[in-house]
C-alpha cells in the first residue's frame, strides 16, 4: 500500500506541474513598479517645468491585454498603441516626438504594456518595413492640445525609447546606440524581426501548455507502468 501511496502522490505532483508550467506573459509586480516610479516621476517634473497638473498613472492589466492583443494590420488598428522599440525604417516615417508625447498626455491616468508584442508593415510605397517591439496602451482615451510655446518636448520629455529600455524590451542588448557605433567604428544591426520572432516562439514551445502537455502525458505513462507491475 505504501508504494501504490507514493505512486498516487507523484501522479498528482505530475499533474500539478505539468499545469503550473507556462510562459509569463506581461509585467510583473516589480517591473511595473519599476516602469511607473520611472514615468510617473518624469512626468511630475515635465508637469511642474510646464506649470501643468499630470495625473499620475496606476497600471491596468486590462490595457496590457489590449497592447498584447492588437491587430498590427492597420492604422486604424493602432490608436491608443504606442511602441516602446522601433526599427530604423520606422523612425524615418514617424515623428519620435509624437510617439513620445503619448507618455505624457497630463489627462491619462492608467497604462499597461506588452514586452512580447511585436508588429511588422512594409510601405507599399516606400519599399519599406516597419517593424516595433513592446507597446503601450493608456487610458482614458482623451486628447490633449498643448500650446506651442509650451510643450513636453520644449521641457525636458525624455524619448519613448527610455522605457522600452528600461523594461528590456525587444532584446536591447542585442542593439548598439549611434553613439557607441561611432566610437567603435564596427555598427551592430538589430536582430532581424524574423530571428527575433523565430527566438520567442522557441521560448514559447518550451513552456507552452502543449509541451507540458506531452510531458505530462510521458510521465503518466511511466507511472502506469510501474503501477501494472506492482499488480
Amino acid at each position: 500500500m505504501k508504494a501504490v501511496s507514493s505512486i498516487v502522490y507523484l501522479l498528482l505532483f505530475a499533474i500539478n506541474a505539468s499545469t503550473s508550467v507556462r510562459v509569463k506573459r506581461g509585467l510583473s509586480i516589480e517591473e511595473q513598479n519599476k516602469f511607473l516610479d520611472a514615468l510617473n516621476a518624469d512626468r511630475q517634473a515635465i508637469g511642474e517645468n510646464m506649470g501643468i497638473t499630470f495625473e499620475i498613472l496606476t497600471y491596468n492589466k486590462g490595457l496590457e491585454l489590449k497592447a498584447e492583443n492588437f491587430r498590427c494590420d492597420g492604422p486604424s488598428q493602432q490608436f491608443g498603441i504606442v511602441p516602446l522599440k522601433v526599427n530604423q525604417d520606422m523612425k524615418e516615417v514617424m515623428d519620435s516626438d509624437m510617439l513620445s508625447r503619448q507618455f505624457f498626455n497630463p489627462k491619462n491616468t492608467k497604462i499597461g504594456c506588452s514586452k512580447e508584442k511585436t508588429c511588422s508593415h512594409t510601405f507599399e510605397l516606400q519599399g519599406k518595413t516597419a517593424e516595433f517591439w513592446g507597446a503601450c496602451s493608456f487610458g482614458p482615451l482623451l486628447g490633449y492640445h498643448f500650446d506651442d510655446s509650451n510643450t513636453p518636448e520644449k521641457n525636458g520629455m525624455p524619448s519613448y525609447e527610455k522605457y522600452g529600455e528600461l523594461l528590456g524590451v525587444g532584446q536591447y542588448s542585442a542593439w548598439t546606440s549611434e553613439e557607441a557605433e561611432a566610437k567603435s567604428g564596427k555598427p551592430k544591426n538589430p536582430k532581424p524581426y524574423s530571428e527575433w520572432v523565430a527566438e520567442e516562439a522557441t521560448v514559447d514551445s518550451k513552456g507552452s501548455p502543449t509541451g507540458s502537455s506531452r510531458r505530462f502525458i510521458s510521465l503518466t505513462l511511466f507511472l502506469v507502468s510501474i503501477i501494472a507491475f506492482y499488480f
